[in-house]
C-alpha cells in the first residue's frame, strides 16, 4: 500500500505540474482554447489517481468514505475523456466542433451512467481526429497520434498484464508528445513573430519616407502658397490636418498597436489634407467601433491612401465605411470605399501598402488573421479578420 501511495503521489505531480504549466501557456499566448483543455485534462487525471481506492490517498487525507472516492474518480476519470477530446477538436481546428463536443457530453454521460468502458472509444476517436488532421496536414498530427497510440497500448497492457500504473504511465507519453508539440508551436510562433517585426519595420521606414516624400510636400507646399495669398482660412485649416498627420505618424512609429480612435483620426486627417489638395470632399464613417479597439498602426490609413490613390484619382466625392462585426470567434474590420473597383482590382495584390498591412497583422496577430479584397457592385472591400481577438 505505502510503495503504491508513493508511486501515485509522484505521478500526481507530474500531472499538476503539466496542467499547471499549460494553464500558464494558455494565459500567457493569446489564451489559446485547446491549451486550456490540455491543462484541464492534465488537472482531472491528477485527480483521478488522488480518489484512486486502492491506494487510498484522497480516504486518508480527506476522511472521505469507498464509496466517495470511487464516485470522484470516475468523474475524473470522464471529465478528463471529455477534455482530452476537447483539445484535439481545438488543437487542430475541426470544423463544427462544438457540435462534436455535445455528442461527446452525450456519449460520455451514458458510458458513465452504465459503468462501460470508455476509454478505448475515447482513444480511437482520438486516433481518428488525428488520423483526420495528419490528412490535412496539420502541425502535431504525428506527436499526437503517437502519443496516443502509446497512451492506448500502455493502458491495454495495464490490463492485460496487470501493471497497477500502465494508465498514468500512458497518460505521461501523451503529454510528452504534446509538450514537444506545444514547444515546436511556440519556436515557430517566436520566429514568425521576429520575421514579421522584421518585415513591418522595414516597411514602416518606407510609408514613413512616403509620408513624407518631396513630391508629396512639394504639391502640398504649393497649394499652400497659393491659399494663403487667396484664401488664408483654408490655409490655416490645411496647415492644421497636415501638421495632424505628419504627428500621428511619427508617433505611432515603432509602436506594437494602437487605439483605433488614433488611427481613425490619421486617416480623418489625410482625407482632409487630399480633399484640400483635389478640391474635394472625402469622407470616413464608422460603424460598430467604440475607439477602445486596439490595432496595428497605419493599417487603416493605408487602406484608405490605397484607396484615394487608385479609386478617386478622377473623382471629386467619395465616402469610406469603416465597420467592425463581432464574430463567435473573433471579429472582422471592414472598409469600404465607393470609389472605382476596376482601378483597384488592377492593384489589389501589389504594392508596398497591403504588403505592410499583412506584416503588420502578422506581427501583432501571428496566424490569426486574414486580408480580403473584394470587388462590390459600387466600390471596393476590404476585410479584415481576426481569430480569437
Amino acid at each position: 500500500m505505502q510503495e503504491i501511495q508513493q508511486s501515485l503521489i509522484f505521478i500526481i505531480g507530474i500531472l499538476l505540474t503539466s496542467g499547471l504549466f499549460y494553464l500558464i501557456l494558455y494565459f500567457g499566448f493569446r489564451r489559446k482554447s485547446a491549451l486550456l483543455f490540455l491543462s484541464l485534462f492534465c488537472l482531472c487525471q491528477a485527480s483521478k489517481a488522488f480518489f484512486r481506492t486502492d491506494a487510498q490517498i484522497a480516504m486518508q487525507t480527506l476522511s472521505i468514505s469507498e464509496e466517495q472516492s470511487g464516485f470522484l474518480t470516475g468523474l475524473s476519470y470522464t471529465l478528463g475523456g471529455f477534455f482530452l477530446l476537447a483539445f484535439l477538436l481545438y488543437q487542430f481546428k475541426i470544423r463544427s466542433r462544438g457540435y462534436f463536443l455535445v455528442a461527446a457530453v452525450l456519449f460520455l454521460t451514458i458510458f458513465y451512467i452504465c459503468r462501460w468502458p470508455q476509454l478505448p472509444v475515447s482513444l480511437s476517436i482520438g486516433i481518428l481526429i488525428s488520423l483526420y488532421a495528419f490528412r490535412k496536414e496539420r502541425l502535431g498530427a504525428v506527436l499526437s497520434l503517437a502519443g496516443l497510440l502509446i497512451f492506448g497500448a500502455v493502458a491495454y497492457f495495464e490490463i492485460k498484464l496487470i501493471n497497477r500504473f500502465g494508465y498514468f504511465v500512458g497518460i505521461i507519453a501523451f503529454i510528452v508528445c504534446m509538450t514537444l508539440f506545444v514547444g515546436f508551436q511556440i519556436r515557430e510562433q517566436i520566429r514568425s513573430q521576429k520575421a514579421a517585426l522584421v518585415r513591418s519595420t522595414a516597411l514602416e521606414n518606407q510609408l514613413l519616407k512616403k509620408s513624407l516624400q518631396p513630391h508629396f510636400l512639394f504639391n502640398s507646399l504649393m497649394s499652400l502658397q497659393e491659399w494663403i495669398e487667396t484664401k488664408p482660412e483654408d490655409a490655416a485649416q490645411f496647415v492644421q490636418a497636415l501638421a495632424e498627420e505628419f504627428r500621428a505618424v511619427c508617433k505611432m512609429s515603432g509602436q506594437k498597436l494602437i487605439s483605433i480612435r488614433e488611427e481613425i483620426a490619421m486617416c480623418e486627417a489625410h482625407l482632409q489634407i487630399m480633399s484640400y489638395r483635389k478640391h474635394a470632399n472625402f469622407i470616413l464613417q464608422t460603424e460598430g467601433i467604440d475607439g477602445q479597439e486596439m490595432v496595428p498602426p497605419a493599417i487603416f490609413h493605408t487602406l484608405v491612401e490605397n484607396g484615394l490613390t487608385h479609386g478617386f484619382a478622377e473623382r471629386s466625392c467619395g465616402g469610406f465605411l469603416l465597420r467592425k462585426r463581432k464574430l463567435e470567434d473573433g471579429l472582422t474590420y471592414e472598409l469600404f470605399n465607393d470609389g472605382s473597383n476596376q482601378s483597384l482590382a488592377a492593384n489589389a495584390s501589389n504594392g508596398t501598402g497591403l504588403k505592410y498591412v499583412e506584416a503588420r497583422l502578422e506581427e501583432s496577430f501571428p496566424g490569426q488573421w486574414a486580408l480580403r479584397s473584394i470587388a462590390q457592385e459600387k466600390g471596393w472591400l476590404v476585410q479584415i479578420r481576426l481569430k480569437d481577438v
